[in-house]
């Protein structure tokens, strides 16, 4: 049953876990101009779920009215459970269009793994594609720091399925630094886990199953010493050698921008 209700703002309560669209600080403190000389014209949602009220819909509403004291505001009331709020949170969120990726997971993950929603039924009540939620599910079990550059959309769905094909955490994380460092695209990134796959395939058929485990090493094209495949650049260079490379060419850049600014100063007294 549904009810709007004139409630305090500051009675309803917010879920740590929930996805929340993205407004700029200027639109923000616009968002807050705008309540506090027109008030609130579309209603807060939320379910009582025992004696409490949840948020599942308003969060900018519902702060923008405690900042500007208002004593209530118009609220749709809903019974149910706290997947109801889940679910009702992802599908506005989604219908509202650009949401952050960590938190659709995050939402999505404890309701399939601390509340035990089968997939389909989390695709019937938020509207979102099987293909997404599983996705999601997917790169979840990636390692911390992986899953640390996709929640900072340092790197975007695409690298990180990718990356969740490797089970070693190390060479996820490793290969994460390889593109971070080299500016990889998705496919860079596939080709390059793909060559380390068939590689280990080919180990595996050439000296059987009890070496599998055993890295796979290349020799660096610099140093010469054996790196793991995952800790290697393209062309083969191991990262220390690639480090030292990197400083190199700083090094190459400051000092041309330093003679240029020479050149630059003697010009003009000239």
């Amino acid at each position: 049953m549904v009810k709007v209700r004139k409630i305090d703002p500051r009675k309803i309560r917010v879920p740590e876990v929930r996805v929340t669209a993205r407004m700029s600080e200027e639109t923000a403190e616009q968002f807050k101009a705008s309540v506090a000389g027109v008030g609130i014209d579309e209603p807060v949602k939320v379910y009582q779920v025992g004696e409490e009220l949840w948020l599942s819909d308003g969060l900018h509403r519902l702060q923008a009215a405690i900042a500007n004291n208002l004593p209530s505001v118009d609220v749709i009331v809903r019974e149910g459970t706290m997947v109801d709020v889940m679910c009702n949170n992802l599908m506005s969120g989604h219908l509202r269009g650009k949401h952050p990726v960590s938190e659709m997971r995050r939402v999505i993950t404890e309701l399939y793994e601390v509340h035990k929603v089968g997939i389909e039924d989390i695709r019937y009540r938020t509207g979102l594609t099987r293909e997404y939620i599983e996705n999601l599910l997917i790169v979840s079990q990636l390692a911390p720091l992986v899953l640390k550059a996709l929640d900072e959309e340092k790197i975007g769905i695409g690298i990180a399925l990718v990356l969740a094909k490797i089970k070693d955490p190390i060479e996820q994380e490793t290969i994460l630094y390889q593109q971070q460092l080299y500016r990889w695209s998705a496919k860079d990134v596939s080709e390059f886990v793909a060559q380390v796959q068939q590689l280990r395939s080919a180990k595996v058929m050439a000296h059987g199953p009890e070496e599998q485990a055993a890295p796979l090493t290349v020799k660096c094209y610099y140093c010469g010493q054996d790196t793991r495949l995952a800790h290697v650049a393209n062309p083969n260079t191991c990262i220390t050698c690639s480090q030292t490379l990197l400083i190199a060419i700083a090094q190459a850049r400051q000092e041309l921008a330093a003679a240029a600014s020479l050149n630059d100063t003697t010009s003009k007294k000239n």
